[in-house]
């Protein structure tokens, strides 16, 4: 994700700004205004440097900005050098008050029928998936250039495919992706895809099992392969489940197909 402010620079993982801090100085005062240019809604969360704890979170609406906090000095580089010391920020896709997981919904494999399709890594993986956002996440052994398809029905909110390069952890925030937010406030993520790889726009709904991109070969990996993860508030991934496959956990090693109803 990218945010840009008269605070922070942006990170390196995005091709467009996701979310901006803007101070506007007027008569009395000077305030600060979160600014969110994506189609999701973000969480904005202040804590102090000192010791993390968190002093205010605000959930900003798509296309919509935010009063965040206000002073009154006037004095906008003088409050700029105030809040770098003071505080640090961060922020996540979807609105904490407005998920609710849907524990039944069986989502679709994301690869194309009539050929089965091994998980090199799966739920609590020792490679890479022994974190918050990963332990639930899944990788299927898609070469360059395989179809991926949409699990789930949902709304586009974010398409990174200008990356070219893989390796080690120096290309962590350099994965081609897709983020598709669900009607439950979940989002689902399709990661490593290729160059240019990417067939849909933000902001387009897509149906379940619609044709989104290609796999490839980009971003922190050894090979080429499809990062599948769905996630709840705070980038927190969450178990979920296949169509023919209702209450199996996928294993790795194992080779699937899709079992469409």
């Amino acid at each position: 994700m990218n945010f840009k402010s008269d605070f922070f620079e942006s990170q390196k993982d995005s091709s467009k700004v996701d979310l901006r801090l803007k101070i506007i100085a007027v008569a009395e005062s000077t305030n600060l205004y979160a600014i969110n240019y994506t189609y999701a809604p973000l969480l904005l969360s202040l804590s102090l440097k000192t010791n993390d704890s968190i002093i205010k979170e605000s959930v900003i609406s798509p296309k919509d900005s935010v009063l965040i906090m206000s002073w009154t000095d006037t004095n906008k580089e003088l409050i700029r050098q105030q809040f770098n010391t003071s505080y640090k920020a961060k922020y996540f896709i979807g609105d904490p008050y407005n998920i609710h997981p849907d524990k039944k919904y069986l989502y679709r494999l994301p690869f194309k029928k009539n050929k089965k399709y091994r998980v090199s890594q799966g739920y609590h993986g020792k490679h890479s998936h022994h974190k918050e956002t990963s332990r639930y996440a899944i990788d299927f052994q898609l070469e360059i250039g395989e179809p991926v398809y949409a699990a789930r029905e949902g709304l586009v909110v974010k398409v990174v495919d200008k990356f070219k390069e893989s390796g080690g952890i120096e290309f962590l925030h350099h994965a081609n992706r897709i983020i598709i937010l669900h009607n439950d406030g979940t989002t689902a993520y399709y990661v490593h895809l290729d160059y240019k790889g990417v067939l849909v726009n933000e902001g387009d709904q897509v149906i379940k099992g619609q044709h989104l991109g290609y796999s490839g070969l980009t971003g922190y990996t050894k090979g080429p392969h499809l990062h599948f993860v769905v996630r709840k508030e705070r980038d927190i991934a969450i178990p979920i489940y296949f169509e023919g496959y209702e209450g199996q956990e996928l294993k790795q090693g194992k080779k699937y197909k899709v079992l469409e109803k």
